[in-house]
């Protein structure tokens, strides 16, 4: 009797471990999605990860803010995009939390170096905008 209770047990927790309920799973395992914010692309090898958290309109330009995460430091900026034009305005930056972020008096415009995290931010906006 006791070797089948320790039996029915065995069979009834190996039949529980194997069951998987697909409500709790992503819809979605390849999104570039995160709790920070979308992954945006490199076109270069570097071991920091920037992630785009909003994008909205500022006149004729568009206002992003977005992050870099490496293993040093977690900062975060806004920026101004004329996607007609392929330049940015750096806006305001902080570090560790988006509220630390500092808006800057003076800002001019700057153009686009090939490889670099704002090309690849600039180019990543402008594409999800149509523009």
């Amino acid at each position: 009797m006791k070797l089948t209770y320790t039996m029915f047990f065995a069979v009834l927790s190996l039949t529980f471990l194997s069951c998987t309920d697909d409500s709790t799973k992503s819809s979605n395992t390849n999104s570039t999605k995160t709790p920070e914010g979308e992954l945006i692309p490199r076109s270069s090898q570097e071991s920091a990860k920037y992630y785009l958290i909003s994008v909205e309109a500022d006149g004729e330009f568009l206002r992003s803010t977005h992050s870099r995460v490496s293993s040093m430091s977690h900062g975060y900026s806004i920026t101004r995009i004329d996607c007609k034009a392929k330049r940015y305005q750096d806006l305001g930056y902080g570090e560790n939390k988006q509220s630390n972020i500092k808006i800057y008096k003076k800002t001019q415009w700057a153009n686009l170096v090939n490889g670099s995290s704002k090309y690849d931010l600039v180019s990543f906006v402008c594409s999800r905008n149509n523009q």
